[in-house]
């Protein structure tokens, strides 16, 4: 939908000033930034010693440590590594609903604002892109002025097509050099094919699935009923129903069997699988991706 601005809730952004993604999703990446890898070498902080072994190098002892105990000992140090966040932000036209605001777009929009925001804050690298029927693949951002730049940005990105995750992923996976953190932020109103293909493609990476629903996606409204006429907002086809209680209760049963088949591949693939609902304020479910909720 081109020419309409979303909206972005920001207003929430400094409460995140306290938290940082933990080290324990320790990726590896090209940038200096803050987070500490998990292999030791010539790097930048020194963190430890141990005893002298022989065959061990002689540039790594540390002569003034000898100077003051008359023993050999390495240096031992620790290399600082940056957080390489790459989000897969669904753009297809099923995430402009609902109608008012905000609209699963919005809130996604929201979400990955806000999980950038502790990235930019912590001096690491981040790559927000949309996908539908195409990928729009951006470069790394750091620091603050691109962050602002990034957030505007989303505002006013065409929201359109269909999703098309499988295509999205064969795309986006020769662009990421090293393993990073990858979240898809999405509705997921895809082929399970699709999606267990996406994910197949970007598991060596950290993975994290992000599954945006408004509520009443889940159970049609009481509203919804008699002869009705679906619109597909992605295909924009035309199919009519005659709804009531039976329909609406297969409906709901087969809502329940994508959801199921989605935390499935989740487990399949032990990567984490959160579903928000856009009622869900968005300082919590960041904080809930980020494993301090």
């Amino acid at each position: 939908m081109a020419g309409v601005k979303h909206t972005i809730d920001t207003s929430f952004l400094t409460q995140l000033d306290r938290y940082a993604i933990p080290l324990s999703r320790r990726v590896s990446a090209i940038h200096t930034g803050s987070h500490q890898s998990t292999r030791t070498g010539a790097g930048l902080d020194l963190i430890d010693h141990r005893k002298y072994n022989p065959g061990d190098s002689l540039k790594k002892i540390d002569w003034n440590l000898y100077a003051r105990t008359e023993k050999l000992y390495i240096r031992r140090f620790e290399e600082d590594k940056n957080l390489n966040m790459v989000i897969l932000l669904d753009a297809s036209s099923s995430m402009l609903f609902p109608d008012g605001t905000p609209n699963k777009f919005e809130y996604a929009s929201t979400i990955a604002a806000g999980v950038s925001y502790i990235v930019m804050k912590h001096n690491d690298v981040y790559t927000i892109s949309t996908f539908a029927d195409d990928v729009d693949y951006t470069k790394a951002h750091k620091g603050r002025d691109d962050f602002l730049r990034t957030v505007d940005s989303l505002t006013r990105i065409p929201v359109n097509g269909n999703t098309k995750l499988a295509d999205c992923a064969d795309s986006i996976y020769p662009r990421i050099k090293t393993k990073s953190m990858v979240l898809i932020i999405s509705d997921f109103l895809d082929s399970i094919d699709s999606v267990r293909n996406a994910v197949n493609k970007l598991s060596r990476n950290e993975l994290v699935l992000v599954h945006i629903y408004d509520e009443t996606e889940m159970n049609l409204p009481e509203t919804v009923d008699g002869a009705v006429k679906f619109i597909d907002s992605e295909t924009n086809e035309e199919i009519s129903f005659t709804v009531g209680p039976n329909f609406k209760k297969e409906y709901a049963s087969e809502y329940a069997k994508h959801v199921a088949e989605l935390e499935k591949i989740a487990y399949d693939f032990k990567i984490p699988y959160f579903r928000v609902s856009t009622k869900n304020q968005p300082f919590d479910t960041v904080l809930r991706i980020i494993g301090e909720g």
